[in-house]
């Protein structure tokens, strides 16, 4: 295997720690906060976030592996370093969608399956980006 796809799956199994840590203390936050009793100031914060999400999805989506000399381990970590913020802003961005959707109209399974299925898709990316510089 090579060296940049073993570096690669610990950056998404650390992004994935580290995303698990942080819902339940997203979680707290909101449903201890002001926007839990006030729907029109959570649906605002969900726009917000929503633009956040989007502006993050789109350097994800724009970076491209293959512009970057993949044996110089410097240009590797600083793509890693690269993507994996932007995907921990993703998945930050998504936590919150749900849990403020969840605020506004209650738990929404499919909503819940459909930021999960969003955010699968930017690790798919991901990989699959990876994967064609290390043929």
């Amino acid at each position: 295997m090579h060296q940049i796809i073993k570096e690669n799956i610990t950056k998404n199994l650390l992004l994935a720690s580290i995303l698990g840590i942080l819902y339940p203390i997203i979680h707290n936050f909101l449903s201890q906060s002001s926007l839990f009793s006030d729907k029109s100031a959570s649906g605002s914060i969900i726009v917000v976030t929503s633009i956040i999400a989007v502006t993050a999805c789109f350097g994800n989506f724009a970076f491209t592996y293959e512009k970057i000399n993949v044996n110089d381990s410097f240009q590797r970590y600083l793509a890693h370093i690269t993507t994996g913020l932007l995907m921990l802003v993703i998945g930050i961005s998504l936590i919150f969608t749900l849990n403020l959707t969840a605020i506004i109209m209650g738990p929404f399974i499919i909503l819940e399956i459909t930021l999960l299925l969003l955010y699968l898709a930017c690790v798919g990316y991901d990989f699959w980006d990876v994967y064609r510089v290390s043929l």
